[in-house]
């Protein structure tokens, strides 16, 4: 997992920002351009470079420097170092801690510090604290964009040019090279799976490296007429049946609501509680009001009082360029007011008082 991310200078952080994570949920709050998914993808990718490193029995520092460049222009799709600076020109100057622990990776053993610069991009990039020991479990990436329907594709082109690829999507093609079925999965993983499945309404199978979504006693039916917000369900329910979301692994998920009725949002919060239960740290990030409210009242509950919980606020105060101001607590109401869920809320009281005058 994750324990905890120190930040400066870096895009949207232009002064420091320390996020302390829990093994439970952490749920990122903010509106548009609030910096919620660069959040998830700094700590995608310290995180996914760890457990990549665990396969090498001697990681050499200047090899890894250059591992982890390449990983953070590749997952942030940038040109270069310099824009993911705060000042984005010059010699720009970004820091990161990170702090990395799991099974085998005790508390202060997976630390790692680097630092880079606009104006140095070949060797722009320096580790100042090596991880004495690297993450061995999987780490998963669900960005707003499913990846079931064009799996082929990126398979092909991303076995031959992988520079040419977002890191988070091929990554997960990757995961989803695996087969279900090929890890036996506990019980719990299997209620979480049952939950996704009847949400959408079948299982996911994978025929000829093509997905497929199969219905109960219907012809298997291709990914690209399924309804967008069941593919990304269905993926998450694949990943969880062939062994890559597992107790230990680490889920980002970036708008998890996204394009799913709101009738579906309760048994969503309800995965994701299921995940946590299991020993999978969830990261996401969400702007929607129905969805952290359900969160709050799934949390409350007796048999979800073991979930460890954090909500982190992202806040850009209008008219002032020093930046985003992060909040946190363990509730919605610790994180202070988000623009985008007051929005939400002045509407509905709005709705209301046009309702009752008529």
């Amino acid at each position: 997992m994750i324990h905890d991310l120190l930040v400066r200078g870096v895009t949207v952080f232009p002064g420091s920002e320390h996020f302390e994570f829990v093994p439970g949920i952490n749920v990122v709050v903010g509106g548009n351009d609030s910096g919620k998914s660069h959040l998830l993808k700094l700590c995608y990718t310290v995180a996914r470079w760890s457990a990549d490193g665990g396969k090498k029995s001697l990681p050499e520092k200047w090899a890894e420097e250059q591992r982890l460049r390449k990983d953070l222009m590749r997952v942030f799709a940038a040109r270069g170092l310099a824009g993911l600076t705060a000042q984005n020109r010059g010699n720009a100057h970004a820091h990161v801690e990170a702090g990395m622990e799991g099974e085998g990776v005790p508390e202060g053993m997976g630390n790692l510090v680097f630092d880079f610069r606009a104006g140095q991009e070949e060797e722009g990039l320096h580790i100042q604290e090596m991880p004495k020991r690297f993450l061995n479990v999987p780490v998963v990436f669900l960005a707003a964009r499913e990846v079931l329907t064009i799996y082929p594709s990126f398979v092909q082109v991303g076995s031959r040019f992988p520079e040419f690829l977002d890191g988070g999507s091929w990554d997960l093609c990757r995961y989803l090279d695996v087969d279900a079925g090929s890890v036996p999965i506990s019980t719990d993983a299997g209620r979480v799976v049952a939950r996704l499945e009847k949400i959408i309404g079948g299982g996911v199978v994978k025929r000829d490296g093509r997905f497929f979504l199969q219905r109960p006693g219907l012809h298997p039916i291709e990914m690209s007429l399924v309804a967008e917000g069941f593919k990304r369900l269905g993926t998450l329910s694949y990943l969880i049946r062939n062994g890559s979301v597992r107790k230990g692994s680490v889920l980002f998920w970036d708008e998890p609501e996204m394009n799913l009725n709101a009738s579906h949002l309760p048994v969503l919060v309800k995965t994701l509680t299921g995940l946590a239960k299991t020993g999978v740290q969830v990261i996401l990030s969400s702007h929607s009001l129905f969805l952290l409210r359900e969160l709050m009242i799934q949390l409350s509950e007796s048999r979800n009082a073991m979930v460890h919980r954090k909500f982190f606020g992202m806040i850009v105060p209008r008219g002032d360029r020093s930046g985003v101001r992060v909040t946190c607590g363990d509730s919605l109401e610790d994180v202070g007011p988000i623009e985008s869920l007051e929005a939400e809320i002045e509407q509905a009281d709005r709705y209301l008082k046009l309702s009752y005058e008529s």
